[in-house]
């Protein structure tokens, strides 16, 4: 028999009297970090919130962006939220090395990926000229068909 079929007696199985001593779930890591700051923690920022912040870091030059990454000691500002801290070094680091790689990807957030128009030309014909193939040749092609098509397993 084996340990978890019914009847089985052997190991400690549940019941209605048999309960764990921890019932009930964990606490989420939310609830966990909401504890620990000893703040009230929720969404402050709506999508479009978001897009709109994104938005005017992109449009922002040079000085702008470093006040908000640095207060006037020139150290780390501890007033701007740490994604937009994130950004703003990414979009510096960027600059520094000539690369668009963050534009590019915020662009593409923003606005959605550019579509690449793909065309094609067909040439030749799409039925195949079965006048050259013999009876013999023809059976063998229509019952190659009914097996593509499902219909002779």
């Amino acid at each position: 028999m084996a340990k978890f079929e019914k009847g089985n007696k052997i190991g400690n199985r549940f019941s209605k009297t048999n309960q764990p001593k921890n019932a009930g779930r964990k606490p989420s890591l939310f609830r966990k970090l909401k504890k620990q700051v000893g703040i009230k923690v929720g969404h402050e920022l709506s999508k479009e919130d978001y897009y709109d912040v994104i938005r005017f870091l992109i449009e922002r030059t040079p000085n702008e962006l470093d006040s908000l990454m640095k207060d006037i000691g020139g150290h780390a500002n501890k007033n701007t939220p740490i994604w937009i801290l994130n950004i703003i070094s990414a979009i510096n680091t960027d600059v520094r090395y000539g690369r668009t790689s963050t534009i590019d990807s915020l662009f593409d957030r923003l606005w959605g990926k550019a579509n690449a128009d793909i065309s094609a030309t067909i040439t030749g014909s799409l039925t195949p000229d079965l006048s050259v193939l013999s009876t013999k040749d023809l059976l063998t092609y229509n019952n190659l068909l009914d097996k593509i098509n499902g219909k002779i397993k």
